[in-house]
């Protein structure tokens, strides 16, 4: 994940800005997570490194009801909750697992040339920005709860492994 640390802190940095311009959180709760963000960076736990998680999770000074809430109303972005949805790999679309990890954000479908891509930082232009040119193509976004991409992720992660171990076979 260490490749992908400049997206982290753009990515992290936009949507922290963008939580703050929509009145989600306060600049003061952006501020201790900005700091706990910048601590989990120094210290290379990129998968921690996330101040949507941290103002979520750790802080609880961000209601994630009231973002999706946000998306929904005001973005007019559709949701997936991805636990309803058959994943695969993510090798033929040639993306790294760790680059999803990163963005909080994962293509789970790839339809007659349109990527369907669910994501927690929809709100963060450098996500959309780097996610269109990799995928080189048109791509629906959909919005999704932190706790239903983190499964799906892990979920993904097990696609991996039985594909490697099946290779070595």
């Amino acid at each position: 994940m260490q490749q992908h640390r400049a997206l982290i802190l753009r990515s992290n940095r936009f949507l922290g800005s963008a939580l703050v311009n929509k009145g989600l959180v306060s600049t003061t709760d952006l501020e201790e997570a900005n700091t706990r963000f910048m601590e989990a960076i120094q210290s290379s736990d990129l998968r921690r490194a996330s101040i949507l998680s941290t103002l979520l999770f750790d802080l609880k000074k961000l209601d994630e009801a009231k973002l999706i809430d946000y998306l929904v109303d005001e973005l007019k972005l559709g949701m997936v909750d991805l636990d309803f949805i058959e994943l695969r790999s993510l090798r033929p679309m040639n993306v790294d697992l760790s680059l999803c990890w990163a963005s909080s954000t994962v293509p789970f479908d790839h339809v007659e040339g349109t990527y369907l891509v669910a994501s927690c930082y929809y709100m963060s232009a450098p996500v959309i920005k780097y996610w269109e040119e990799i995928l080189d193509g048109r791509v629906l976004w959909y919005g999704t709860s932190t706790a239903s991409l983190s499964r799906a992720l892990e979920r993904i992660e097990e696609i991996h492994k039985a594909e490697d171990t099946s290779e070595e076979e």
